[in-house]
């Protein structure tokens, strides 16, 4: 397939302990391919999967997500191996990133993907990831939970450590993504509508991405995607299965869904997280989808 054309370069650098741009060019962009940008803990698995089968036009895949659609601008794996695996894959292809839009060029033909979800969601399932970790002694985020999200709220913005997560990461993928105009080829989900309706997500991804997708296809990519299913292949989905990262490979599902926050933010947490919200993003429209999407 013909490489796309860069539109535009890069308009900013982002890097932190996984997030290393050099490792950019590990892909060569063709017409055609996808890329899923999310924030982390906001369906970014999810959403490659059902890329994945969507592409392929079939409710499976031929090898692990993390294999056939990998975090091109991160540290992991061998940049020369990951590079020979998608430059072998043929026709159109998804990968993934945590960097907001303005830290990669534009391509022509190239379809970005980007979903978000609540922040306190996305604050609540980082405890779930950080507890499943192997590594997890000595972690910011195994401290007592609310000087956890006093950190998490109240974190400056810093490019050269952008995988500290925090609420300004958040906002900021938001701001450069969905909220510029710099892409002129994008969808934007929120993870709170491809819960609610998970078949019609899949039916705006494929006219998205000018893939078939027959009531038939769809129910069965649907089935397929669920975090049950998906849960109990966990081999298959789980970033480094089987490596002794995780306490437990299933576990990184956790238990999806909206509005686990209200399990673990204390109320007397909530005018402060809203007063930064307000500062990070001053729209209350904008910020009212961030947190609920489309059902807003």
């Amino acid at each position: 397939m013909q490489h796309a054309r860069e539109i535009s370069p890069a308009a900013g650098t982002y890097r932190g302990a996984m997030t290393t741009p050099e490792r950019w060019p590990t892909w060569t962009p063709r017409r055609g391919d996808v890329l899923v940008c999310t924030p982390p803990k906001c369906g970014t698995t999810w959403t490659q999967t059902m890329v994945a089968m969507l592409l392929a036009g079939r409710a499976g895949i031929a090898d692990r997500i993390g294999a056939i659609s990998p975090w091109v601008d991160s540290r992991l794996g061998e940049a020369e191996a990951t590079a020979a695996a998608l430059a072998a894959q043929s026709g159109r292809r998804a990968v993934k990133t945590h960097t907001p839009a303005d830290g990669f060029p534009v391509w022509e033909g190239v379809t970005v993907i980007a979903v978000y979800r609540h922040p306190l969601d996305v604050f609540a399932s980082l405890l779930s990831h950080v507890r499943n970790r192997v590594d997890r002694d000595g972690h910011k985020m195994m401290g007592p939970v609310e000087q956890v999200l006093a950190d998490y709220l109240d974190a400056p913005l810093d490019m050269d450590r952008f995988d500290d997560d925090s609420l300004a990461t958040v906002t900021r993928h938001y701001a450069q993504t969905a909220l510029s105009d710099r892409l002129p080829d994008r969808l934007v989900l929120h993870y709170a509508d491809m819960i609610r309706d998970h078949r019609g997500a899949l039916r705006r991804m494929a006219a998205a991405l000018g893939a078939a997708a027959d009531p038939a296809l769809v129910e069965a990519i649907a089935q397929a995607t669920g975090i049950e299913t998906m849960r109990a292949q966990a081999d298959r989905y789980v970033p480094a299965p089987g490596e002794g990262f995780w306490r437990d490979d299933a576990g990184f599902f956790a238990r999806g869904g909206v509005e686990r926050w209200r399990e673990v933010v204390p109320p007397e947490m909530l005018p402060r997280y809203r007063a930064r919200l307000a500062a990070l993003i001053p729209d209350p429209a904008a910020r009212a989808w961030l947190e609920q999407g489309d059902g807003a």
